[in-house]
């Protein structure tokens, strides 16, 4: 495995070249092993016993473990097998979570609708996000309301596209519903007719909503939400 860390003056770009080259052939041969053991067990119910594919399988299953635990113990990415270091950061227990922002679209009738998450592409939803967290509060008000009215439209579009008879499209056009999820597993809430609001959003709202884990996993309503943008054209 290459060494984690390079301390000043020990390391050059020839040495850490060398090192992702070695990292990928690793990641390739990791692959390689977790595929073909994963087809030997697939393809053996017709040549082998009942208990020597038992055995295979719980060879292939210590295998993946292995490879999952070398990932993370030393946080190197093994492609398919992730580290997730952007992730691994420790979650409050008692406290409330960091402020997060919640899209809202809102219909002539002023019910609220959440935004399938596929609303936005090409960019995904926690990009999005997090540039609403970081800079939407520092545009002057011309510039937030353009802001507004671009999602405000975007929204509209995938609500009329998740209406027509193709639906509204996954980010990959060719694996379509196979396509693999977001890091956050964000649901396509509007994959049926009956679930896609039927009259268009006239309004869209911004919250920042914050919440106690503790007290969400007892009551999934219990979310503090306040309001810090409101765009109507």
């Amino acid at each position: 495995m290459p060494r984690r860390f390079c301390t000043t003056g020990e390391c050059s770009p020839t040495s850490i070249d060398d090192r992702t080259v070695k990292t990928n052939i690793l990641s390739t041969f990791c692959f390689m092993v977790f595929l073909t053991s994963g087809l030997l067990v697939a393809v053996s119910e017709g040549f082998l016993s009942a208990a020597a594919r038992r055995r295979l399988t719980n060879v292939f299953l210590l295998l993946v473990l292995f490879i999952s635990f070398g990932a993370g113990l030393t946080q190197h990415n093994l492609w398919p097998f992730s580290s997730w270091p952007v992730l691994a950061y420790p979650g409050p227990a008692s406290g409330n979570y960091s402020a997060l922002p919640r899209i809202m679209g809102v219909d002539v009738d002023g019910n609220e609708y959440d935004i399938d998450y596929r609303a936005w592409q090409p960019l995904e939803l926690e990009e999005l996000l997090s540039w609403i967290r970081l800079h939407f509060a520092r545009l002057d008000p011309a510039a937030r309301d353009r802001v507004g009215a671009y999602l405000l439209g975007r929204s509209n579009l995938a609500r009329e596209q998740a209406f027509s008879s193709a639906g509204l499209p996954y980010p990959n056009r060719w694996f379509g519903p196979l396509t693999a999820p977001t890091h956050m597993l964000h649901p396509a809430i509007w994959s049926r007719p009956e679930s896609v609001p039927h009259k268009s959003f006239t309004e869209l709202r911004i919250y920042e909503e914050r919440w106690n884990p503790e007290e969400r996993s007892r009551d999934p309503q219990k979310v503090a939400r306040i309001l810090v943008f409101d765009y109507r054209p």
